[in-house]
């Protein structure tokens, strides 16, 4: 191969172009050279001075039009590479994007900046390494984590998949783009099922294998959840509960099972509220069947409320926990009240060979934290293992 020399009058020539277009045009030749080969190596390694000075120059389309001209070329030295990773986005974004030379720690550093640009480029690698996603969710983009979902070489841990699934699930982009990745687990699915389209539940339930009738049932209790999870900073005053009651109601959520969550969970201002509106009675009325009248008093308000009679056993078996602790509802005690309320259900009532009950008990598992469930089940004797039922 013929090898030319650099004159000095072309050293002078590239480091004096009188302005950024003329040194970009420069910096192309100069690479396109240095890629060749055709340099002897003083000339080569004078070459690549000049180009470290080029991709320092004090203009940023300058310095940008470094970063794409050797992105994914042989040139690109690790030390050059972090320069320019470092540098602005525009500079940056190529390098961050394309370039395989840089190591998980720099990727790392370089997103506790927290600049939304670069990040974008970091999701959208050929491969992003577990640390890595999980910095990008915990960045907490939506743009980013959306690209980062959409990207098969990005290895994202199952916690990161279900902290992006519990801010962000309603969102269409980001869960349409969680039901497209071929690598998610079972608990995930589960989750990813409640927030889904129709369309592409039905697309998982293929994929995966997935019972259509269990999945309607996960469905059907995620929305009582939710409810729940909105209930309490709505209904600050009691007149607020009896309001919200009436609404739910009307919108048909006003049902046994969001009830028993209610009851379970604490709230007992919207448990009274509610088995008065079903039942169409003075809240103080429905409150003194439910709590003060015995268990025949709270059979006919069952009946008032048009409520299964199966289902009073674990209705009796929460309100005599809470009676026994003198919880009246609120956060001082909740806990203590959650933990003896499921440990004596699934004492008293776990071995049913009823469904209405087992379904009932089941509810719980959507609205109580594991840690309550699990001190509660450690209690009576059992395995913490709801996906088993």
């Amino acid at each position: 191969m013929s090898q030319r020399s650099l004159s000095q009058k072309d050293v002078e020539r590239l480091l004096a172009a009188p302005d950024a277009q003329a040194r970009i045009d420069t910096m192309t030749h100069l690479v396109r050279d240095l890629e060749a080969g055709d340099l002897a190596e003083a000339e080569r390694a004078l070459a690549m001075d000049i180009l470290q000075r080029f991709a320092a120059d004090a203009v940023t389309a300058v310095r940008e039009a470094v970063a794409w001209q050797i992105h994914n070329s042989s040139l690109l030295t690790e030390g050059l590479a972090e320069k320019l990773a470092r540098d602005v986005d525009r500079v940056a974004f190529p390098i961050l994007r394309h370039a395989e030379k840089l190591s998980e720690g720099l990727l790392l550093d370089i997103l506790r900046e927290r600049r939304p640009a670069k990040e974008l480029a970091i999701a959208g690698r050929r491969s992003v390494s577990p640390a890595v996603s999980d910095a990008l969710v915990r960045n907490g983009n939506v743009i980013v984590i959306t690209e980062l979902l959409r990207n098969r070489g990005a290895v994202i841990p199952e916690p990161s998949l279900h902290s992006v699934l519990d801010r962000w699930g309603g969102v269409a982009t980001v869960n349409e783009a969680m039901a497209a990745r071929p690598d998610l687990s079972a608990a995930v699915v589960e989750k990813l099922i409640l927030f889904v389209s129709e369309e592409i539940r039905n697309r998982l339930i293929r994929t995966h294998r997935l019972n259509p009738r269990l999945i309607g049932i996960l469905v059907e209790r995620a929305r009582e959840a939710v409810t729940l999870l909105l209930l309490k900073p709505l209904t600050p005053r009691e007149a607020d509960v009896e309001l919200l009651a009436r609404h739910l109601l009307i919108r048909g959520r006003l049902s046994a099972p969001l009830l028993f969550r209610a009851l379970c969970a604490g709230e007992i201002a919207l448990f009274d509220a509610g088995m008065a509106v079903r039942a169409n009675l003075p809240p103080e009325n429905a409150r003194q069947l439910a709590w003060d009248g015995g268990p025949h008093a709270l059979k006919g308000l069952f009946a008032k409320a048009g409520l299964s009679f199966t289902l009073l056993k674990p209705f009796r078996v929460a309100i005599a926990v809470a009676k026994a602790l003198d919880y009246r509802g609120g956060d001082e005690g909740r806990e203590r009240f959650q933990t003896e309320a499921i440990a004596t259900l699934f004492d008293a009532c776990g071995n049913s060979q009823d469904r209405e009950i087992d379904d009932l008990l089941l509810q719980l598992f959507d609205q109580t934290s594991a840690e309550v469930i699990e001190k509660a089940l450690e209690q009576a004797g059992m395995p913490f293992s709801p996906l088993s039922t």
